[in-house]
């Protein structure tokens, strides 16, 4: 095997390995996060806690677009809401515990909250027209415009855990 196709085989084989170490974090509903901390061991007596946390990646959904009803002149669900799903990260946050009678740490305490889905809505508007739909014998009669906005609703279940 030449230089050349070495070289190219090589770089063949880092692409892939950089695209096998970037799919996994594009797949996830979060990207993970590591909150440097390590400023606060001047100021603190003891080591500095450390951060573990992600980012969310909220992904929209597909809308339910408006449908007719009969009698009615406009379509309902004119602006529709429109899904989001994203998850809570994982969050860890540790802190070392010293031993005050000696240098060795008694141990670590944990507090923990888990990955949890997330599912959110936003906002939609249903409007109604000013006229009816035409009556048969002639025009439209006017109506009373109506109008309203269907609210944003967000649905988790976070949980936390601590441990010593």
């Amino acid at each position: 095997m030449g230089i050349t196709s070495r070289a190219g085989l090589a770089s063949v084989m880092a692409c892939m390995a950089t695209a096998a170490a970037v799919a996994p974090v594009v797949a996830a509903p979060t990207v993970p996060v590591t909150v440097p901390l390590y400023g606060l061991n001047a100021v603190l007596p003891f080591d500095a806690p450390t951060l573990d946390s992600g980012v969310p990646l909220p992904i929209p959904g597909a809308p339910k677009g408006p449908r007719y009803v009969k009698g009615n002149l406009l379509p309902k669900n004119m602006v529709p809401t429109i899904p989001v799903d994203s998850a809570l990260p994982a969050t860890e946050i540790g802190a070392p515990l010293p031993n005050p009678l000696s240098p060795d740490l008694i141990g670590t305490a944990r507090l923990a909250s888990p990955s949890s889905p997330l599912h959110a809505t936003t906002p939609g508007a249903e409007i109604g027209a000013p006229i009816s739909r035409p009556r048969s014998p002639g025009l439209p009669s006017l109506v009373m415009p109506e109008a309203g906005l269907a609210a944003p609703a967000l649905q988790g279940d976070p949980a936390a855990i601590a441990s010593l």
